[in-house]
């Protein structure tokens, strides 16, 4: 951990949400759901699952958690 200068501590795992690409059906409603556009689906063979990209830009909202009806992201 380390401070910013603001007095907030930051983590190293800044609780980005983890995809489950086992239990992703890939659906979609994840990439629909996040306000930043930054999840996509990958195609892995003939399956989809859900990708995060750019983990930095991440509001860390858990709109993507919330909409997953499989529970794949925590």
């Amino acid at each position: 951990m380390e401070a910013d200068g603001s007095g907030a501590l930051k983590t190293d795992l800044q609780g980005i949400p983890q995809i489950d690409s086992a239990r992703c059906t890939g659906c979609g409603r994840c990439v629909a759901a996040c306000p930043e556009k930054i999840i996509t689906l990958d195609v892995s063979g003939y399956r989809k699952h859900a990708a995060i990209r750019d983990t930095e830009r991440c509001s860390l909202c858990g709109s993507c958690v919330k909409n997953c009806l499989v529970r794949a992201m925590t």
